[in-house]
């Protein structure tokens, strides 16, 4: 069988291998490897993924030992190496904007194996992103350019790159797939992510978006929801203290820990509206039928923005006027802005006839 080598890293890319791992468990051609970088080394945003998803554990993983970015992707280079000169794999396949997803392309790239992006083309023109420019430099080494929507086609063709395929979003078919038995009622409650540097890391900057959101919820008589990411949590015991969660209670705020991937569905099916900085999230929140307010400045989701089904909120000031436009107006998912569900068979097929001549 020819060998597909899997890079993943953080808990979206999890998530995303568990829709090719269906497909790829279904095929007579391919067998799978996966290296897991590390990234995301909190066993709370990585082993719960693997257990609930049914991902196969993996045969590769790297120790990182720095928290230097440009030291781990050092490390990360080296792991990957060393893996694929073992491996010998036909084809590798990385997911997303992340440092595995770049690290991985530059691995495949100097070894001349040839290379598949999930997720190409996507775009937020913000180059101060560090996942912009891992977006950017992935799709520029890539053989094969999976892209999940007509404008991230354009924006490939536009730096004039044309080996693509629009295949629909890989996260879509999951949440399709693990969302289809789910009996959830709708609550008013709201489901709150925060964890980019740009929100989380900045004390004065975090501190704003807290004191908007209990605003909020106090103002709509409702509670949040919200998952504590790592990162986040040493900016609010920096503010509040290790007792943290006591002081967020009073402000409507249920701070718990992070949440497997069937969970947080669960929890984005139930919610009246989901307030998040995760890219991943405002497409589960599409796919769930729940509306969302996306406090970043731009995304590379536009389709979301556009099409109403979410609305982006920079500045915590905002968010009183935005997420009260939001909250809980009915998602109707009809319109299939990230295809069939079965955007895993697509891809899988087309690796296949690019790769193996079928």
């Amino acid at each position: 069988m020819a060998q597909i080598f899997t890079i993943i890293g953080a808990r979206p890319q999890f998530i995303k291998a568990a829709a090719m791992t269906r497909a790829i468990a279904d095929s007579p051609f391919w067998s799978q490897t996966i290296l897991h970088t590390g990234q995301h080394y909190d066993p709370l945003l990585s082993d719960i993924f693997f257990e609930e998803l049914s991902i196969p554990k993996p045969k590769f993983s790297i120790n990182l030992n720095t928290s230097i970015r440009s030291e781990r992707m050092v490390e990360m280079r080296k792991g990957i190496k060393g893996a694929l000169e073992t491996s010998i794999p036909d084809v590798v396949l990385v997911y997303g904007d992340t440092d595995s997803t770049l690290a991985g392309a530059q691995v495949a790239h100097e070894l001349k194996i040839p290379l598949i992006h999930i997720e190409a083309g996507l775009r937020s023109f913000d180059l101060d992103m560090p996942e912009e420019m891992n977006r950017i430099e992935t799709d520029k080494l890539s053989t094969l350019l999976v892209a999940p929507t007509t404008t991230a086609i354009a924006n490939l063709e536009s730096e004039g790159l044309f080996n693509s395929l629009l295949s629909g979003d890989i996260m879509h078919d999951n949440a399709i797939h693990f969302t289809k038995d789910m009996n959830c009622i709708k609550t008013s409650t709201v489901l709150v992510t925060m964890h980019r540097p740009s929100n989380v890391d900045s004390i004065e900057r975090l501190s704003s978006w807290i004191d908007s959101i209990s605003d909020f919820c106090l103002d709509h008589k409702i509670s949040a929801i919200f998952p504590v990411h790592p990162r986040t949590e040493k900016g609010l015991i920096e503010i509040f203290g290790k007792d943290f969660k006591s002081t967020l209670i009073h402000k409507s705020i249920t701070a718990i820990k992070p949440v497997g991937y069937i969970e947080l569905l669960k929890l984005i099916k139930s919610s009246s509206l989901v307030i998040t900085d995760s890219g991943g999230m405002q497409k589960e929140a599409y796919s769930c039928g729940t509306p969302s307010v996306v406090i970043r400045h731009n995304t590379e989701w536009v389709e979301l923005i556009d099409s109403g089904h979410s609305i982006l909120c920079p500045e915590p000031s905002d968010l009183m006027e935005l997420a009260t436009s939001k909250h809980s107006q009915m998602i109707d998912n009809s319109d299939n802005l990230y295809g069939d569900g079965n955007a895993s068979v697509h891809i899988l097929k087309e690796i296949s006839e690019r790769f193996l001549r079928l």
